[in-house]
């Protein structure tokens, strides 16, 4: 009777929203909204572009996302006995390959209705086709047209609703894009382009080592100084770093170089190379977030080889379409970049209430990154507490998280200015996720913090959700060329690829003793790292009506647990990172303590005042208008259970062989161990917190 009923309304449905007639009789919705949501307008599929061809993902279920979750955090844990024992592109691929009968039901499916796959995700869970807007309404038994969102201006196909057949739909996890109607991320996600250059409240350097410039304006050696960055080249084989790119963002190579003419003269053939997934542009004129994403990284990162991955949306299913491409792209190579920054990101509000498990699915993606010995970094976002609205637009309601950075599985950055001391800067957007369970990980500090909030905006956040940022880096008058201008900027973007440049150069050091690259952080980020950080204790993100959330001493949901200082965090991943020969690994980590100190006071000397004062001058003199923009956060939504469940970080899984195995030893641990059956266990508990 159940499915009877559901037919039936499958059948009145259609008809109410001009749907063609369902091909199958045995059609169940899946998913539907009663209307269109606010903020998006309806168009015509006859004004798509290409013409009437769409691209739909078909998400299969993980077979294994408890024993990913489980081994990522056993590798990722300094004091596991497996910690460094990366996961090979095999067995994380075990882990998350859908089961068999899944992998056929959906093949069966495409094969019946004469549809062959355009593309399959290197572990099978996601399937791509490109069907005309005709076969995929009937495919799907949905209504397929445009709608434009109008804050953006961007035009994305989707469906107020869609189905599939009965026997598939404990086959299929989700179909993207489909009713998803998510805004488009941030196209200058966490970046604010200011003009002219202009007189701050920094507070003035007071250190003898830290050029008197950068008081006023952020370069390459600024940070070299600040941080203990060593300005000496890279030079392990296998180190990389990668740079996202979206919404049609080009880094310049002319930029680069005229840039690091006056910010790094001693690196000035220093160059990185380009990727292009989904059409993204190789080539052009240098725009905003691109330059200020690589010439702080290739600035900064010295020789450490540096990938800007373009991610275009020739698909046109918009910015979410373009994450889920690059994670599958990155995935797939036998040898991922070693750090990943990203610098654009979404409302977490609109994944909440209408797609949590796409933000899972994500969050996973990047799981699996972490496992393989990537480190994946995010900018937190610009709009403090309140998000995209003005600061009295949201009095009263939940303060709004961002996403990915709300994911347990990646780093999330916030920002800082000044020097002496480092404060919060107000448009850092921090707090904690609607949808994912606060991980086992930060429990500790995060209680403290809410121990010493109290009261403070009570009702107006979830305590249970994952806290962020982890970290946070100096993100106010960052100078960068683009288009042959030099510009000052400020925001979360110019923090994450810092963070990132500075964990690099640690791969570096940790690669030529014969040690694993670090991976996900944040395990040891929260437990040995924090001793490496410079505590920030003043500042707070302001908005909705409120001061938002305080920066304290510990961990805070506007500085996180705080900045790098480089030479006492090499001295700490050296001695306990995993070695991959130990051997000689006491001999190399006796030569890499030496070189530190010799690396950090070349830093120092090198952050000369001339070049700073070089970039100021300069900068101030050619800085052009450009309109600002401010990072994602919108009004929080409370998410599903079954997400925070699925999402959630706990206690890692002890392996039960060593590293020398082959493809199916991880596989076998993360489901065997007893610690993977916490996790789960853990698990099903913070489902009912979050």
């Amino acid at each position: 009777m159940v499915a009877a009923g559901l037919l039936i309304l499958s059948s009145l449905l259609s008809l109410a929203l001009g749907r063609p007639s369902a091909v199958h009789s045995e059609f169940v919705v899946r998913d539907q909204r009663s209307e269109v949501p606010l903020g998006f307008k309806p168009g015509n599929i006859r004004n798509f572009i290409p013409p009437g061809m769409l691209r739909l993902t078909i998400a299969l279920p993980q077979n294994n996302a408890t024993g990913l979750q489980a081994s990522l955090l056993d590798v990722s844990d300094p004091t596991s006995e497996n910690y460094g024992h990366h996961l090979s592109k095999s067995e994380v691929e075990q882990l998350v390959a859908p089961k068999a009968e899944s992998s056929k039901a959906v093949s069966d499916w495409l094969s019946k209705n004469g549809i062959s796959p355009d593309s399959t995700s290197a572990s099978g869970d996601m399937v791509t086709i490109k069907v005309p807007a005709e076969k995929a309404n009937a495919l799907l038994n949905a209504n397929f047209t445009t709608y434009t969102h109008e804050a953006s201006n961007t035009t994305m196909v989707r469906t107020l609703a869609y189905s599939l057949p009965s026997d598939l739909q404990e086959h299929v996890a989700f179909i993207y894009p489909t009713t998803q109607f998510i805004p488009p991320a941030s196209r200058k996600a966490a970046v604010k382009v200011i003009q002219p250059f202009r007189k701050t409240k920094r507070s003035q350097s007071k250190r003898a080592d830290i050029p008197s410039q950068c008081a006023q304006v952020i370069t390459p050696q600024c940070l070299q100084a600040i941080y203990n960055i060593p300005p000496t080249p890279a030079t392990a084989a296998g180190n990389s770093l990668g740079v996202s790119g979206f919404g049609g963002e080009v880094a310049n190579h002319d930029d680069l170089k005229d840039f690091l003419a006056q910010a790094r003269p001693d690196i000035t053939n220093s160059t990185f190379a380009v990727q292009s997934v989904d059409g993204g542009s190789d080539d052009g004129q240098g725009t905003t977030e691109a330059s200020l994403d690589i010439q702080y990284t290739v600035g900064l990162a010295t020789n450490v080889p540096t990938t800007f991955v373009s991610v275009g949306d020739q698909n046109q299913d918009g910015d979410l379409g373009g994450f889920l491409d690059i994670i599958n792209f990155l995935l797939a190579q036998d040898d991922p970049p070693r750090v990943l920054t990203t610098s654009f990101g979404f409302d977490e509000a609109p994944f909440a209430s209408q797609a949590p498990d796409l933000a899972t699915t994500l969050c996973n993606a990047y799981a699996q990154l972490g496992a393989r010995g990537t480190s994946v970094l995010f900018a937190s976002g610009d709009g403090g507490v309140s998000g995209p609205q003005a600061n009295d637009a949201c009095d009263g309601q939940a303060f709004s998280p961002t996403f990915p950075s709300g994911c347990p599985f990646l780093t999330s950055v916030g920002s800082t200015q000044g020097i002496n001391p480092e404060t919060a800067a107000a448009f850092t957007s921090g707090g904690f996720s609607n949808i994912f369970a606060q991980p086992d990980y930060q429990a500790d500090a995060v209680a403290g913090y809410l121990k010493t909030l109290g009261n403070t905006n009570a009702g107006l956040f979830n305590p249970k959700g994952r806290a962020f940022p982890d970290v946070s880096t100096q993100g106010v008058q960052f100078a960068i060329e683009v288009a042959g201008q030099l510009q000052g900027v400020d925001g979360t973007s110019a923090s994450s690829p810092t963070f990132a440049s500075v964990v690099a150069l640690l791969n570096d050091a940790l690669l030529n003793a014969g040690k694993s690259p670090l991976g996900f952080l944040n395990p040891m980020l929260y437990s040995q790292g924090a001793a490496a950080l410079n505590d920030i204790t003043s500042g707070s993100n302001p908005g909705c009506g409120t001061d938002g959330f305080p920066a304290v001493a510990g961990w805070d949901a506007v500085t996180g647990l705080g900045t790098p200082d480089f030479a006492k965090l090499l001295t700490l991943v050296t001695g306990s990172a995993a070695s991959g020969n130990s051997s000689d690994a006491s001999g190399q980590d006796a030569g890499t303590g030496n070189s530190t100190s010799t690396a950090t006071d070349s830093a120092a000397a090198s952050a000369t005042d001339s070049a700073a004062a070089t970039a100021t001058e300069s900068a101030a003199a050619t800085a052009t208008d450009s309109a600002a923009a401010t990072a994602t956060d919108s009004a929080a939504a409370t998410a599903t259970d079954s997400a925070a469940a699925t999402a959630t970080a706990s206690s890692g899984s002890k392996k039960q062989q060593q590293k020398g195995g082959k493809a199916d030893k991880q596989g076998k641990a993360a489901q065997n161990s007893k610690q993977a059956a916490q996790s789960s266990k853990q698990a099903a508990k913070q489902d009912g917190q979050a």
